[in-house]
């Protein structure tokens, strides 16, 4: 179940969601090339909700000793992470890599791995009914600065896997998204417009996140400056 984390480390950043390995989901014209980040593979599960959490870490906080009822699978959006799995080596985590905490080991370490810089990360928690989003073993002796994001609702869908991509959107560019299953999103960088059919468009800055809980739906991102590229990290489940 921990394979994936062993790959984290070494995977470019450029793409999103489906890339062009999924027939189910095609680019504009003028989209940047994509890139998976990491699959994560766990025991299939009725997923009936994901919470979201935006942490950031000040300049040397150590997270407690925790474990996930529900696996977690997440992205560094800024500075670095000192990563370790009860059973394996220390890992470093850094600033466009992607995560897999698993729920059966502890997650000995989760820390920010730079004395000076703020470390902020992205996770996403797929949890059955009752789950909840983090347990620890002890009382955090420190406050976590945990911003909520929004939780996604599913009806029970059956997840086994979650695959990660990064996307960068050139200026003006657009993705046009026709979803076979479950999607999430997180603007890593710049102004995205979101588009679903039927649904007011979101305006959407770095650090918010977007979904598209209902398979066969079509959407659209949009980069909304005609000076800057985006990036979007998508998360595909299935």
């Amino acid at each position: 179940m921990t394979k994936s984390t062993h790959n984290i480390r070494n995977i470019a950043l450029a793409a999103t969601l489906g890339l062009g390995i999924f027939s189910s989901l095609s680019y504009a014209e003028t989209a940047t090339s994509s890139v998976k980040l990491l699959t994560a593979n766990f025991e299939t599960r009725n997923v009936v909700q994901i919470e979201a959490g935006d942490f950031h870490f000040t300049p040397g906080q150590v997270a407690p000793l925790h474990t996930h009822e529900a696996p977690a699978v997440g992205y560094v959006a800024k500075g670095s992470i000192i990563y370790q799995v009860e059973g394996e080596k220390v890992h470093i985590l850094n600033e466009g890599d992607a995560f897999y905490e698993p729920t059966d080991k502890r997650i000995l370490r989760f820390d920010n791995a730079s004395a000076t810089q703020e470390a902020i990360f992205i996770d996403f928690n797929f949890e059955e009914k009752g789950e909840p989003f983090i347990v620890f073993e002890e009382k955090p002796k420190g406050p976590i600065d945990r911003r909520t994001l929004p939780t996604v609702t599913l009806k029970g869908e059956k997840i086994s896997q979650v695959n990660v991509y990064a996307t960068e959107l050139a200026k003006n560019a657009n993705i046009t998204l026709n979803n076979s299953e479950p999607t999430l999103g997180i603007v890593a960088e710049g102004v995205v417009e979101f588009h679903v059919e039927g649904k007011k468009t979101l305006r959407l800055a770095a650090g918010k996140t977007f979904s598209i809980p209902t398979p066969n739906s079509k959407a659209k991102v949009v980069n909304a400056s005609s000076e800057v590229s985006a990036k979007i990290i998508t998360f595909k489940l299935k």
